[in-house]
């Protein structure tokens, strides 16, 4: 699972197999949460563009996102 932090960015999707399209792309904004499982754990995933200036004042960060991510091992 991913938690985004900060400025609204562009979280794009492709394939288990492959890098190249055709891809899903999903807008993730601050304190959004995304949750992979399965075979879906494997895709290939990345993010094509941040929009600046979106993020919260409130949280006072320096212009950008953090994406914190959070694995399981699935070693008992």
């Amino acid at each position: 699972m991913t938690i985004s932090v900060g400025d609204t960015a562009t979280f794009r999707m492709a394939g288990v197999e492959r890098r190249t399209g055709p891809f899903t792309d999903v807008e993730l904004r601050s304190g959004d949460l995304l949750v992979f499982g399965g075979v879906n754990r494997r895709i290939y995933h990345g993010v094509p563009r941040v929009s600046p200036g979106t993020g919260r004042a409130w949280l006072d960060l320096p212009p950008g996102r953090l994406s914190i991510t959070v694995r399981g091992t699935g070693l008992e």
